[in-house]
């Protein structure tokens, strides 16, 4: 069975990352990521904070996606450096998660560095705060830089994970799904017009229904 494995921060391996790399589990989950009491203070500042709408405002967001701006580098860092003034405002006087998962990292991998990417002094993004609302659900799609951002020095990984904290229980629903997929080209047909895949894209694929995470989980 294609499963994620959970364990708490101390208990990270390498190996289970290289599983991650390899496909051999679709996600690693971090119990207690950060506690219920930083979660509170965030999830308050984020409701008091300005939003951005996309999808024709069907989603909810803090900071830009980086497949919005593929042709439109100068707005990127722009909305990039706007953003980070409300992500200093909403992690005030807090650890900023990104610091937090770059240090774990930087244990598991000494020889590597760790910082927010930059290309031309000019710096990512380090992260985008999902804003889901009642009745909202987000389509199937991909995070795959080496394409969305072929146009940017970032598609130049070899390889690529993507970190979810999860701030405030979700009410209903809230499951994440990921699917046994890798992405080819042809898969393009499958596109909606305004972001994602239709579900017949992943019909035929193994799939992984994470279900059981916790307020502060990563």
């Amino acid at each position: 069975m294609w499963s994620p494995i959970v364990v708490k921060k101390p208990e990270l391996s390498k190996i289970q990352l290289e599983g991650l790399f390899s496909g051999k589990i679709p996600a690693i989950i971090l119990r207690s990521f950060v506690d219920d009491a930083y979660c509170e203070t965030v999830t308050r500042r984020i409701i008091d904070s300005n939003h951005d709408d996309f999808q024709n405002g069907k989603l909810n967001h803090i900071g830009p996606f980086l497949m919005a701006y593929s042709t439109k580098k100068k707005e990127y860092f722009e909305k990039a450096q706007f953003a980070k003034k409300t992500f200093d405002e909403i992690f005030f006087d807090l650890e900023d998660p990104s610091k937090k998962i770059f240090r774990i990292l930087s244990g598991l991998f000494p020889k590597h560095s760790m910082r927010i990417a930059q290309e031309y002094q000019n710096n990512y993004s380090p992260y985008v705060i999902r804003i889901h609302k009642n009745g909202k659900s987000i389509p199937v799609h991909k995070d795959r830089v080496s394409y969305e951002g072929k146009d940017y020095s970032l598609s130049d990984i070899a390889k690529q994970l993507s970190c979810i904290l999860h701030i405030q229980k979700s009410e209903k629903g809230g499951d994440l799904i990921i699917y046994k997929k890798n992405w080819e080209k042809s898969d393009e047909k499958f596109r909606n017009i305004d972001f994602g895949y239709g579900s017949d894209l992943v019909s035929s694929s193994e799939s992984s229904k994470i279900s059981n995470l916790r307020v502060g989980d990563l």
